[in-house]
């Protein structure tokens, strides 16, 4: 299967969708922004024996349908596909994923609060010949509070992983995890909006035979050029650290992305932070590379 063609191909199909919904939309009950980017990913796995720096096409999109005035339903997509070379016929890196995400949540002036769940399907690494794809799976519970022109954000869920290797454990990525993940947005003028987040998962891999523990962190600046314009521009960082501890020893893998993208706003007029509060609320992470160590 061509994943770099699947993982867009649905990001693309999802924009496509979001694009009709926007043309209908009713007066703020749907809406939503799509977000296009590039990016350059440098990791140093394993001490250096399979360092790798490569290039990356990256989409999602989110529709909000307002139920009523604080009922709210978000659905996410996102697809990746990557660049990555083989190292000797050895890839570590994870090639493309496609992702879905829903959101159930009440939402008021100061705070929302909800619960939320997805899937999706990642490839994983290969050795001589192709790599075994990753199917995973996660919910959870999340809130935010907002308080003057700062958004704070957290989440707490679970997940699990499949993977079927010649009729061997399915538990062969990361699975059996519990995650939590927070995040500050900062309005810092009408035009620029600095958002951080900082995460944390905990889980098992090789049918149990190895611990994982996994750091997250980022960072992203947005602006948007002109309030009636429905665009704004950013460049984003996102660091990771997995340890995996096989009981004798262990190993870890250092993951550094570079992201310069646009995104492209509807249904609600207005700031960043006006969009944030009465669009789509909620970040998704992109979950396929942790799950395979991509």
């Amino acid at each position: 299967m061509n994943w770099k063609m699947a993982g867009m191909a649905g990001t693309a199909l999802a924009v496509v969708m979001l694009t009709g919904v926007s043309a209908n939309a009713g007066a703020n009950k749907f809406t939503g922004n799509v977000s296009l980017a590039v990016g350059q990913t440098f990791q140093d796995d394993f001490g250096g024996v399979f360092d790798d720096s490569y290039s990356s096409l990256s989409g999602d999109a989110k529709l909000n349908v307002a139920f009523s005035n604080n009922i709210n339903l978000q659905l996410d997509f996102a697809g990746v596909g990557a660049f990555a070379d083989d190292d000797f016929g050895f890839s570590l890196d994870r090639d493309a994923s496609f992702q879905g995400a829903a959101h159930v949540y009440y939402r008021n002036d100061r705070y929302s609060v909800g619960v939320f769940g997805g899937a999706g399907v990642s490839s994983g690494p290969s050795f001589f010949g192709p790599g075994t794809d990753a199917e995973y799976y996660f919910a959870g519970v999340q809130g935010q509070y907002y308080w003057n022109n700062f958004t704070f954000g957290v989440d707490v869920g679970y997940l699990d992983s499949s993977a079927d290797v010649f009729g061997g454990p399915d538990d062969l990525y990361y699975s059996d995890a519990w995650f939590t993940n927070a995040e500050v947005r900062w309005y810092a003028t009408e035009k620029v909006t600095v958002t951080a987040g900082l995460g944390y998962m905990s889980g098992e891999a090789f049918a149990g035979g190895a611990d994982l523990d996994t750091w997250r962190w980022g960072a992203k600046v947005a602006y948007r050029p002109e309030e009636k314009e429905p665009l704004s521009l950013w460049v984003a960082y996102e660091g990771r650290n997995t340890e995996a501890d096989f009981g004798g020893g262990s190993v870890d893998k250092d993951t550094h992305t570079v992201k310069i993208g646009v995104t492209f706003h509807f249904g609600v007029d207005g700031s960043t932070q006006d969009n944030d509060r009465h669009g789509p609320a909620f970040n998704t992470l992109d979950y396929g590379d942790v799950v395979v160590g991509g």
